[in-house]
Parts: structure tokens; sequence; C-alpha cells
């Protein structure tokens, strides 16, 4: 998914609630659009290049070729990941921390966006194999 798509979904989705949350909103943005740093570590380790461009253009294009590399760990957009968020916001609701509380579950809320955008894409495409959705399974795999 191009990350403009991302930062603009999460722009609307800020916006429409920022009368309700206040500043508070702003942690979509993290959520569903800076989610996608962990891209930019697998490209980090995989090609060996702090080149930003490269990343983008390496996750961008590679839905274009037939034999498109499979199986790519994006840590921020794994099961796992997502318990630690739920598990964050329950934990900080209890111990009645309210900025780890808004922050935790308010970027959770740009994370469910985000990844309802790029597993509809890679649905319509049909490579739902591109990406690695637990961690613990594509350990497994490699092992």
């Amino acid at each position: 998914m191009n990350v403009s798509v991302h930062f603009i979904t999460s722009l609307i989705l800020s916006l429409f609630l920022y009368p309700y949350l206040g500043l508070y909103a702003l942690w979509i943005l993290v959520g569903g659009w800076l989610i996608d740093f962990d891209h930019y570590l697998w490209t980090l380790f995989r090609l060996k290049t702090l080149s930003l461009k490269k990343s983008y253009h390496y996750h961008f294009d590679r839905h274009k070729d037939k034999h498109y590399e499979r199986d790519l760990l994006h840590l921020f957009h794994t099961g796992e990941f997502w318990l630690f968020m739920i598990l964050s916001s329950i934990t900080s609701y209890y111990f009645n921390q309210k900025f780890l509380f808004y922050m935790f579950t308010i970027t959770f809320l740009g994370m469910i966006l985000h990844l309802s955008l790029d597993f509809t894409l890679l649905f319509r495409k049909k490579h739902t194999d591109a990406r690695a959705i637990s961690i613990i399974a594509w350990i497994k795999r490699r092992n």
C-alpha cells in the first residue's frame, strides 16, 4: 500500500476523532502511518541499506513481480505485536494511567485501519503469503 494512502486515511480519521479525543487523536497517525517503520527495518537487515528510498521501492515494487519475495517479517504487523498493544491498553486502564491508555488504545485503532487497508490489498492481489502474520510461526518456518 502506498505510504501516502496510509497517511491520508490516518489523518482523516484523526481529524474526525479530534473533537472527541483532542490531541490524543494524533496517536492514530502512529498506528496508521508510522507502523510501516518495520518495513524499513526489514530492508535494513535484508538489503543492508539505510536508504529510505530503496526501502520504499523494494516494498512497493515487489508485488509487481510474479515471483515476489514471500513471508516478510514486519514486526509491527504481527499478531504478537497486536497482543502486546491490547495487553498494554488493558494494563494501563487497570492501573489508571490515562495517558498510556489513550496512547496504546488510539495507536491500536490506527493499526486496525492500517492493517485493514494492507490486507485488503493483499487479498485483492492474491498475495496473502507476502507477509508473516506471526513472529513465532515465522521463526518456526526458518528452523
